[in-house]
């Protein structure tokens, strides 16, 4: 890699709430759209329905319906109750088909919309989907390592200014002094910040700047939303 020196302009620092305005109620294809958060709904049914098999085997009548019915009448409020909904159901239905309802029981209480562990599971997928579209973000740009300089940030807060640069030039062969590393974290994190906004709206009804803001804390992401002008 070749060392190249960024002189920066002025720091991005805020975040448009609701600079998408594209709700899941509006998707063309239920189930082409909830593949997207299919990870969090497969681990949440692992633990329901004891094995990865038939979690599998559950998630397969729930994609059938989806692909059958969509999500007709029940096309409103948060994405994510209309899922933990959705995978209690056809956790109950696959259940109930191996003749096992009577013992599963008590961890269908685990796929309920307020769950302390679906409310995890959910966080770390927004999150998750937050970080990847930064780093096709980075991928297209080639000249701004966002996502690089964010990542190392979180992952080695400890590292002195000078460390921290000596790891972006490890990664990007990229050279920053201390004050432009510094411009370009705000930077990156407006930019989380603003995809993880983002993917909140596609989740809401009506992704106005209250639902999305009381979505954030009910999430307990609001720390990547500090220091930035929302």
């Amino acid at each position: 890699m070749t060392t190249k020196t960024s002189s920066l302009g002025t720091t991005r620092s805020s975040v448009n709430l609701v600079r998408s305005s594209h709700s899941w109620t509006e998707a063309e294809s239920a189930a082409g759209f909830v593949l997207r958060y299919l990870s969090p709904m497969r681990r949440l049914l692992i633990g329901v329905m004891g094995s990865e098999q038939e979690a599998d085997q559950a998630l397969r009548i729930l994609l059938t319906h989806l692909v059958s019915a969509g999500f007709g009448e029940h096309r409103k409020g948060r994405l994510r109750d209309y899922l933990a909904r959705a995978v209690r159901s056809c956790a109950k239905a696959r259940l109930t088909e191996s003749d096992r309802l009577d013992e599963g029981q008590n961890r269908l209480a685990a796929a309920v919309a307020d769950s302390k562990r679906w409310l995890q599971l959910w966080r770390d997928c927004l999150l998750e989907r937050a970080w990847r579209a930064l780093e096709r973000q980075e991928h297209l740009d080639g000249t701004r390592p966002l996502y690089t300089v964010l990542w190392l940030s979180t992952v080695q807060a400890k590292s002195t200014p000078d460390e921290l640069a000596g790891a972006v030039f490890k990664q990007t062969g990229q050279e920053f002094k201390p004050a432009e590393l510094q411009q370009l974290k705000m930077e990156a994190k407006a930019a989380f910040a603003q995809l993880l906004a983002d993917e909140i709206v596609e989740t809401l009804e009506n992704p106005d700047k209250a639902a999305v803001k009381s979505e954030i804390q009910s999430l307990g992401i609001g720390g990547a939303f500090s220091g930035l002008v929302v």
